[in-house]
């Protein structure tokens, strides 16, 4: 898997949501992402939006611990 559906989802949910990156955001979603990946989903704009939403909920979950 390249890098392009975390650079997307990264760029979209920050657009969006008017948010900068929080430090270890972009490893976590990598991370999810090459798991999706390697679990058989290669299509570049489901990855995308899956990492939208798995974004939206790292998010939610970073703003309740504080």
């Amino acid at each position: 898997m390249n890098t392009l559906p975390v650079d997307r989802a990264l760029t979209i949910y920050g657009a969006l949501a008017d948010r900068s990156e929080a430090k270890g955001v972009r490893e976590r979603l990598s991370k999810h992402l090459m798991k999706r990946y390697i679990d058989g989903e290669r299509d570049q704009h489901r990855l995308t939006v899956e990492g939208l939403s798995y974004l939206q909920a790292l998010y939610r979950e970073i703003d309740s611990r504080r």
